[in-house]
């Protein structure tokens, strides 16, 4: 029996923050997510994004995980 993804894969509130962001910029999948940290991280925006609790490399690491887990074309409506 295989496991979910949710299971496998559960974002912490920065890492969801992280990805409800780049789904808000365009992004459709995790791969695409992770391709946009980059881009958070040169905006102005890490702050409204992370909060004080969380670094842009935390989510980095996270999202690596979620990509190793669940693969880069998994639909960030299913993760959100």
């Amino acid at each position: 029996m295989s496991d979910t993804w949710d299971e496998q894969f559960a974002p912490s509130s920065g890492a969801q923050n992280t990805l409800r962001w780049a789904y808000e910029m365009g992004a459709t999948t995790l791969g695409e997510a992770y391709d946009m940290l980059e881009q958070l991280e040169l905006s102005n925006d890490v702050p409204e994004v992370l909060g004080h609790d969380d670094t842009v490399e935390g989510v980095r690491e996270e999202l690596e995980f979620g990509l190793e887990t669940v693969g880069p074309d998994t639909l960030l409506t299913t993760l959100l």
